[in-house]
Formats: structure tokens, C-alpha cells, sequence
């Protein structure tokens, strides 16, 4: 797939993520609760715990803008997903599952996804070029940073970033299919 079908691609799996995807006339109130500008950050480490990039979160009026700026990845698509616990030791798995407290359906184009059964935690997928860098800014309407009417990022047990080591296909329960786990950061 050349650079720019991938671009509008990704571009796509942004806009449904957006306006959520799914046959519901319901549509999803979302409120940030007067925390617009509230912000977080997580500092991604490789499975040896080497750091290998940021991830930075803002709130906005109808959700999170969410920056990464990692290395030292195979080159191609890698799943990325928010994670339920604030923790990443010993080997990622402490991350737990997505953040997804209604237990909703995984996949942003999952056929069986409404709007009010959701994985909270599902993110399009990051591109990582030939010298494994990755950069991208991702929208989300599916979690807060700080308060709100969807879950909270910086809540009790808090929450992770892990990118995955190989693409989500965004059907697929309950990853996607995306494979180990090649990067955590506990978002704080």
C-alpha cells in the first residue's frame, strides 16, 4: 500500500473512531467536565527497559489528542491500544487488558461494535518507517484524562500505553491480533 492510500486509510480508522462505529441511532454524549487542557504523558520503554519514545495526552472539549514519538520498532503497522492499569513491570503484562469497562466489542471496524458497547482502549494502528521510528497523533472520544463521562486515564489503578508487535486488524477479539506486547508506558 503506497504512503498516501495508507495515510487516508489511517485517516478513515481516525473518523469512525471519532463518531464510533456501528448501526446505533444512539449517539454518545461526550463530556470532558470542564477538564479541557488536563494533561498526561508516558515515557515508553522496550521490553529490556530501555526507553524508546513519549506518549503525551491532552484533553480536549471531545476528547484526547494523543502524540507518540517512538524508535526502535520493526518497520511496518503496530497495534497500539490504552491499557487498564497503571503498571508495566515485569514483562507488560501487569498493563492488563484494554481499558474497556462496559466490555465492549475490540475493533474499530468490528461489525458487532455500537455505540454504547465500545473497547474503550482501541487506538488506529502506529506506522513505524524503515529505521523504526514512529510519530503520529491519534483522536479519541473513547476515554478522558482527568474526569469526565468516559473512563478516566489518571484514575485509581491508572493506565498504560502498550504497542503491540504487529498490526491490529480491527476485528479480531480481543486484540485484533496484534501479538506481543514490544513497548509499555504507565501514563501519568
Amino acid at each position: 500500500m503506497g504512503s498516501i492510500a495508507r495515510l487516508m486509510a489511517v485517516c478513515c480508522v481516525i473518523a469512525l473512531a471519532a463518531v464510533g462505529c456501528g448501526d446505533s441511532d444512539e449517539s454518545v454524549v461526550y463530556s470532558a467536565d470542564g477538564n479541557e487542557g488536563a494533561t498526561a504523558a508516558a515515557e515508553v520503554t522496550a521490553p529490556d527497559g530501555s526507553p524508546i519514545g513519549t506518549v503525551q495526552l491532552v484533553q480536549g472539549t471531545t476528547g484526547v489528542l494523543v502524540t507518540v514519538d517512538v524508535s526502535g520498532l520493526s518497520p511496518g503497522a503496530h497495534g497500539i491500544h490504552l491499557h487498564a492499569v497503571g503498571a508495566c513491570t515485569p514483562d507488560f503484562t501487569a498493563a492488563g487488558g484494554h481499558i474497556n469497562p462496559g466490555e465492549g466489542v475490540h475493533g474499530l471496524l468490528n461489525p458487532d461494535r455500537t455505540a454504547d458497547a465500545q473497547d474503550n482502549g482501541d487506538l488506529p494502528n502506529l506506522y513505524a518507517g524503515a529505521d523504526g521510528t514512529a510519530r503520529a497523533e491519534f483522536f479519541t472520544t473513547l476515554v478522558t484524562v482527568a474526569g469526565g463521562s468516559m473512563p478516566t486515564l489518571l484514575d485509581g489503578d491508572g493506565s498504560t500505553v502498550v504497542i503491540h508487535e504487529n498490526p491490529d486488524d480491527h476485528e479480531s477479539q480481543p486484540i485484533g491480533g496484534a501479538g506481543g506486547r514490544v513497548g509499555c508506558g504507565v501514563i501519568r
